[in-house]
C-alpha cells in the first residue's frame, strides 16, 4: 500500500513538472487621445498650443508616478509635438515607435506607442486606412500593429494593435449619416482583419486599443461590431459593466468650447483584449486618468467672460491593469 502510494505520488509530481508553472505576466496600458489638432493655425481643440507644450511634462509626471507597461496615444500630430514626448519618456526607459508623420501635404497618422522594459518591439507595421472621410483626407490615419515581447516572461510574446477610427456625428449618440456609419465600418473590418493577420489568426494573445468613437449607448452599432467580435472584451465593460468610465464628457471645458458640445458623454477610448492559444487575459483594474485640469492649460469661455483651467485633452485618457496568463 505504501509503495503504491509512493507510485502515485511520484507521477503526479512527475505530470506537474511537465506541465510547468503557471505564468502570469501583469500589464499596465494607457490608452489617450491628446487633441493636438490644429490645421492651418485654427485649433480644432481647443487650446493646442499650450497642450502641446504640457503635453511631454504631463506624459513624464504620469510615467514616472504609475509607471505604465504600455502608453498609446493619437493625435500627436507634428513631429516637434512626438519628438518632446519621446524625449521626455526616454530616461524612464520608454522606446518610442511612431507611425506616418507629419509630411508637407499630409499631417500624418497621429499615432505613438511607447513600451517600457522588459516589454520591447519585436517588430511593427503601420497600414493606412483605405476609405477616409471629411478631414481625414488630410491624414495617414490607418492601423498600427505590433508584436511586444516580455524578456522577464522568456520572450513570450502578444500582439498589439492600435489605432484611431472615424468620428461620427450623432443625435443623442445615434448616427447622423449612414455613409459616416458605412465608412467607420469599413475601417473596422480593416482593423479586425489586422488583428487576425498580426495575431496568427488569434493564436497569440492581443491587445486592441485607442480612440474608436463609438462605446456603450453611443453608435452602439458601431462598437458592437467590435466588442462582439469573437473572443473579444473590453477591460472597462468586462471589469465594471456599470461603471460608464466616460472619456468624452460635455463638462470638460475643451469638449463644452470645442466643436462638439452636443455630443453626449461616452466612453469613446477602449482597450480589448483577446486571448490566444492557452492563454487568456484577466483585468484586474480600469480607470480613467488625465481628467483633472492640467498646470499652464486654460481655455477662454466667452460666456463666463475669462479663461477656465482645463485637463490636458478633451478626451480622457484610460488605464488598465491586465494579467497574460498561461500554463507551460
Amino acid at each position: 500500500m505504501r509503495s503504491a502510494a509512493l507510485r502515485l505520488m511520484l507521477v503526479c509530481l512527475l505530470a506537474a513538472a511537465v506541465a510547468g508553472p503557471a505564468l502570469a505576466e501583469k500589464y499596465s496600458i494607457l490608452t489617450c487621445n491628446t487633441g493636438l489638432l490644429r490645421v492651418l493655425g485654427f485649433d480644432l481643440v481647443p487650446a493646442v498650443v499650450d497642450r502641446s507644450r504640457a503635453a511631454a511634462r504631463e506624459l513624464s509626471a504620469f510615467a514616472a508616478e504609475h509607471r505604465p507597461d504600455i502608453i498609446f496615444l493619437q493625435e500627436v500630430w507634428k513631429n516637434s509635438a512626438a519628438s518632446a514626448i519621446a524625449k521626455e519618456l526616454a530616461p524612464l526607459g520608454y522606446a518610442c515607435i511612431r507611425s506616418k508623420g507629419c509630411g508637407l501635404f499630409h499631417i500624418g497618422s497621429g499615432l505613438l506607442l511607447l513600451v517600457r522594459p522588459p516589454l520591447h518591439v519585436v517588430e511593427w507595421s503601420f497600414t493606412p486606412f483605405t476609405k477616409r472621410r471629411g478631414l481625414e483626407i488630410v491624414t495617414r490615419k490607418g492601423i498600427l500593429a505590433a508584436v511586444l515581447g516580455d524578456a522577464a516572461a522568456g520572450g513570450s510574446r502578444f500582439v498589439l494593435v492600435g489605432t484611431h477610427t472615424a468620428a461620427l456625428a450623432t443625435v443623442e449618440g445615434r448616427p447622423k449619416e449612414k455613409s459616416q456609419l458605412d465608412a467607420f465600418l469599413d475601417q473596422v473590418r480593416q482593423v479586425l482583419a489586422v488583428l487576425d493577420s498580426v495575431s496568427s489568426a488569434g493564436q497569440m494573445p492581443a491587445v486592441l486599443l485607442g480612440d474608436f468613437n463609438v462605446g456603450p449607448g453611443y453608435a452602439e452599432e458601431g462598437y458592437r461590431a467590435i466588442a462582439e467580435a469573437p473572443g473579444i472584451i473590453e477591460a472597462g465593460e468586462h471589469l465594471h459593466p456599470d461603471l460608464p468610465f466616460a472619456t468624452w464628457d460635455p463638462l470638460n471645458p475643451l469638449v463644452r468650447l470645442g466643436w462638439y458640445p452636443d455630443e453626449p458623454s461616452a466612453k469613446i477610448d477602449h482597450i480589448f483584449l483577446r486571448g490566444g492559444g492557452s492563454r487568456s487575459w484577466q483585468v484586474n483594474g480600469a480607470r480613467r486618468v488625465f481628467d483633472a485640469t492640467a498646470a499652464g492649460i486654460s481655455v477662454r469661455d466667452p460666456g463666463a467672460g475669462m479663461a477656465v483651467a482645463a485637463p490636458l485633452s478633451d478626451h480622457y485618457g484610460f488605464l488598465a491593469e491586465v494579467e497574460l496568463g498561461s500554463v507551460r
